[in-house]
């Protein structure tokens, strides 16, 4: 219904645009006399664009990850990288209206897979995340240099630039300390942009 209005308010225009001129619509196949000297005619072409609002967020899966295999490892943390070697996860957002991210946990704690014995729940809060780098013409809306991840979304950015293919980067680091059973320990990590 929406469009057969706009088609006839479109239709409406063009009539009334052939009123204001003073002169009817001209058949294609009307000719003027030849002894007139040249003649033309002309047609219309009414054109409708529909925008909707766009975002998407790239890339959709990431993988980083960190191997504790030292003493120093266990005392300082680590810093999680990806297969190629970077610790820094690189996205882009594209909208076509400003827009927030935000950053969460996928669960209250890491999926263990092992044979270790002793304790084996440990927390998301255990992970923590940095935007080491914001293109988005948005706000760092971090409240500290290394924030502990939890299942409540947080700020990431607010009020990112509209535009294509704006980029950030978020940095992780995990610090278990001593207290988890050995095997291994993932967990998901959802990044999501919202149109404001």
């Amino acid at each position: 219904m929406k469009k057969l209005l706009l088609s006839a308010a479109f239709a409406i225009a063009a009539l009334g645009g052939y009123a204001q001129s003073g002169s009817a619509p001209v058949s294609p196949n009307s000719q003027a006399p030849s002894c007139c000297g040249v003649s033309s005619d002309y047609s219309a072409v009414l054109v409708s664009l529909e925008l909707c609002n766009v975002i998407e967020i790239c890339p959709p899966l990431d993988v980083m990850c960190a191997k504790f295999d030292s003493k120093e490892d266990y005392n300082c943390g680590e810093e999680l990288e990806d297969f190629f070697g970077h610790k820094s996860a690189n996205f882009t957002v594209s909208s076509n209206r400003n827009f927030n991210v935000t950053i969460k946990s996928s669960s209250p704690n890491f999926l263990y897979v092992g044979s270790g014995t002793g304790n084996t729940v440990m927390p998301c809060s255990i992970l923590k995340y940095n935007l080491s780098s914001n293109g988005t013409g948005g706000t760092n809306a971090t409240p500290m240099s290394w924030n502990p991840l939890t299942v409540a979304a947080a700020p990431l950015i607010n009020n990112g630039v509209h535009g294509v293919n704006k980029p950030f980067s978020v940095k992780f680091k995990a610090d278990p300390g001593w207290d988890f059973a050995a095997g291994t320990y993932g967990l998901g990590v959802i990044l999501t942009a919202t149109q404001l």
